[in-house]
């Protein structure tokens, strides 16, 4: 009969032993997967981030993400240009077409003295560049300087002319161009054949 007790009791202790994880408070936690139901901001190395900085931006619990060189993290958590930062629109490049609707650009047959006159967005002054006796032009001084924000709300205008000792000769009407987020990430935006110009490359410069 004392036997048969030990049995039974060595029994019952075997099966209290023997509770799942729920009632090994000593065992290793479960690991928290970080995601939109537990952070607002976003995820790194699965720990959650406010999202609102440079290095980790992001929101509803994505995968944080560096922003570029130029970008900031924005009000609404997302990566993209500053819209309070000043940038030089620089044209660096042209195109000319070899005549002037079939004619020569100047009477002995040279190619065309090329200048762009342009104008920045809130801002009235205009700005010549300097002139370039060339099919392919180009510049590295000069352009206009506006904010970000005024650059993507109201159009940059541009107008590239062929000077010469009368009277100069238009290459191109009036353009205009609204600059994009993609553009100011891309640094570089190329405006395409107009008039006597196959193409002007315009070049996006951060200012200090």
């Amino acid at each position: 009969m004392f036997r048969i007790a030990m049995v039974v009791a060595l029994a019952l202790s075997t099966l209290v032993g023997c509770g799942g994880d729920d009632d090994n408070p000593g065992g290793t936690p479960q690991k928290v997967q970080c995601d939109a139901s537990n952070c607002a901001g976003c995820c790194f190395n699965n720990v959650c981030q406010t999202g609102t900085s440079t290095s980790a931006c992001g929101k509803a619990g994505a995968t944080c993400r560096a922003c570029g060189t130029a970008q900031v993290c924005k009000a609404d958590q997302t990566c993209g240009v500053d819209p309070e930062g000043v940038w030089r629109v620089q044209p660096v490049s042209a195109q000319i077409a070899t005549s002037n609707n079939g004619s020569a650009w100047d009477a002995d047959s040279s190619p065309p003295d090329v200048f762009v006159e342009m104008a920045c967005p809130g801002g009235t002054s205009v700005f010549i560049l300097d002139v370039v006796q060339s099919y392919t032009p180009a510049w590295t001084t000069g352009g206009c300087t506006a904010r970000a924000s005024q650059l993507m709300a109201e159009p940059w205008t541009f107008r590239l002319w062929d000077e010469d000792l009368a009277s100069d000769d238009t290459i191109t009407d009036v353009l205009v161009t609204r600059f994009t987020e993609q553009h100011f990430a891309a640094g570089t935006v190329t405006v395409g054949a107009s008039g006597g110009m196959t193409s002007l490359t315009v070049q996006l410069q951060k200012q200090p």
